[in-house]
């Protein structure tokens, strides 16, 4: 893993950029003083004893007493299960917010892949009975795990992609199916349409029944074409 992948982690888990280098430079380095840690990283010196000290605030790292104090990180075991505990405790605080009901008419525009491959996850994960799903192969993997674990469970699982192997266990049609483009369906009450793509994601969901009833004649319409088109060939 790359070192901005771990530093972009650890500012994920709430801490700074200048805590999460110095947090990796003394799991390298060992015990440092704050002007070893503040030459070895760059950091000037007063962030560097700023940003040591809010290692230690936050459970990263711990303070050596001495003529001259040092510091040390965390073993990354423990800075593990710490956080575990911190972020168990905060979501459920969290789970106590009172559930808002969104009206089943109402259609909600989700901006960024990110946010949407999280709403496809969500909407598969808590699918009971059916989900169709159309998207290219290629990114049917950012979701692949989450239909695996329905199919587990017992729900029908169709697949409209541009590859069928290794698609055992799933009702699969292929199509040419340009990245960028997915339709999903879930329990035939939830829907979500849109663009995936790094630069350009808008996707629309909804549990509208006649916005759920348009793509759900879009998927068995697009099925029937590729039935069709195999027969002929």
């Amino acid at each position: 893993m790359l070192q901005v992948d771990i530093i972009d982690a650890l500012m994920q888990a709430g801490f700074t950029r200048h805590e999460s280098v110095l947090y990796i430079t003394l799991c390298r380095e060992g015990e440092l003083t704050g002007y070893e840690a503040s030459k070895l990283t760059g950091i000037p010196r007063s962030n560097a004893y700023l940003g040591l000290a809010g290692l230690c605030d936050k459970g990263g790292a711990y303070k050596i007493s001495g003529e001259t104090a040092q510091y040390g990180a965390v073993p990354v075991n423990e800075l593990v299960e710490n956080l575990k505990r911190k972020f168990s405790q905060t979501i459920k605080v969290i789970e106590e917010i009172p559930k808002v009901n969104i009206p089943k008419d109402t259609f909600v525009t989700i901006n960024g892949a990110k946010q949407i491959v999280n709403k496809m996850k969500n909407l598969i994960n808590e699918a009971q009975y059916r989900i169709y799903i159309s998207i290219a192969r290629n990114q049917l993997e950012l979701v692949l795990e989450e239909l695996i674990r329905a199919k587990e469970r017992g729900l029908k699982v169709v697949l409209i992609t541009s590859d069928c192997i290794d698609m055992d266990g799933f009702i699969c049609y292929k199509s040419q199916k340009k990245p960028g483009s997915v339709r999903l369906i879930t329990d035939s009450s939830n829907v979500l349409t849109g663009h995936l793509s790094e630069f350009d994601a808008t996707g629309l969901f909804s549990m509208n029944k006649n916005m759920v009833d348009v793509i759900k004649d879009s998927l068995t319409n697009e099925i029937k074409l590729i039935k069709i088109e195999n027969n002929q060939k």
